[in-house]
């Protein structure tokens, strides 16, 4: 995937001192929806306290998961995606000012 736009918080939880993931919308390449057979997909991602991050992509009306690899996903989307995500977390929002 070397496209993503759109990005939106819709949902959070925070467990403190540990993580927090979030679900995010975002407008998905036609080709991308395409090739995964993906309707509704949504970006869940989860941030480290310690370190690291996890992202999948769960489509809401098929409930297909897609964990992309490194090689699957642009490096400037993958930061695209984490830096919006710690913009919206509660433990990393003052860490991303």
């Amino acid at each position: 995937m070397n496209e993503l736009s759109n990005l939106k918080l819709f949902s959070q939880l925070s467990l403190k001192q540990v993580e927090d993931r979030l679900l995010l919308t975002a407008d998905f390449p036609k080709e991308f929806l395409t090739e995964n057979k993906m309707k509704e997909p949504f970006l869940y991602v989860t941030l480290y306290t310690r370190g690291g991050e996890r992202i999948k992509i769960i489509d809401e009306a098929t409930t297909k998961i897609f964990y992309p690899a490194k090689h699957e996903m642009s490096p400037e989307i993958r930061k695209y995606i984490v830096d919006f995500a710690k913009s919206q977390a509660k433990q990393f929002r003052v860490q991303s000012k």
